[in-house]
């Protein structure tokens, strides 16, 4: 009897820690990166409550792991309590939360002609293209789940969300891989006639072709698998690179 006894408590004892773990008390700030469903509980099993539109702030008091390993937190929104996906949210700079956002300002351009989208993954539908070669400010940023950056950003009024896939970083936001940055204002000037390219090698599309012994400024520098130098720079209204084999330092 006393063998059972013993049994009994190390069961209970190991449902409350399941149970630990299975809901943790913790607290902090999540905002949607998409229109998501706040369902009864942490699953997709539940069903749903209200649906929750794209940049909403939430409190959350409590998380949860389904038997998929997603993690859901529990939020309250218009009165309404329940549960929402990380798969849609992202944890604010300051929560002390899990997701993968910053809320600092930067800048990308676009490296190719890309999509526009509601929400910081290819599973959300597409608000417009914006074309390659523009420059474009971002608030946040955010990784799906395959770990891929985000940016959201405004592009003719409309804001929503673009690859990282398909826009590099400029210089002065400051992390720029691969390349080293050089002080605004650095001069070449073209030795003939050079095609402007979406990005630093060969691979990448022309957005112009720029004639012999234009004076062009530039303000980052990179290698390409060849080791060849390019340089970013700007001309006629457009941003692009341009091959250190058709330019020279003025």
């Amino acid at each position: 009897m006393k063998q059972m006894k013993k049994i009994l408590a190390a069961l209970l004892i190991a449902a409350i820690c399941l149970s630990m773990v299975a809901a943790l008390a913790e607290s902090g700030t999540v905002y949607t990166t998409g229109n998501v469903n706040m369902r009864k509980g942490p699953g997709l099993d539940y069903s749903s409550i209200r649906a929750i539109s794209a940049d909403n702030k939430l409190e959350y008091d409590k998380t949860a792991k389904d038997e998929r390993g997603v993690k859901w937190y529990r939020v309250s929104y218009k009165g309404r309590t329940g549960w929402i996906s990380s798969k849609y949210v992202a944890g604010s700079k300051n929560s002390g939360g899990s997701g993968s956002s910053s809320s600092s300002d930067g800048q990308v351009w676009t490296t190719a002609s890309v999509n526009l989208r509601k929400g910081a993954g290819t599973d959300y539908s597409v608000i417009r293209t914006v074309p390659e070669g523009v420059r474009l400010t971002y608030d946040k940023a955010a990784k799906d789940d395959r770990g891929v950056t985000w940016y959201r950003v405004t592009y003719k009024k409309r804001t929503g969300w673009i690859s990282s896939r398909y826009a590099s970083k400029s210089a002065s936001s400051g992390s720029a891989s691969g390349g080293s940055s050089s002080a605004s204002g650095s001069k070449i000037k073209t030795t003939g006639s050079v095609n402007l390219r979406t990005g630093a090698g060969l691979d990448y599309n022309s957005l112009c072709s720029i004639p012999k012994g234009t004076t062009l400024s530039y303000d980052e520098t990179r290698k390409d698998d060849r080791g060849v130098k390019w340089y970013h720079v700007f001309y006629d209204g457009r941003s692009g690179w341009v091959s250190s084999k058709y330019a020279k330092k003025k």
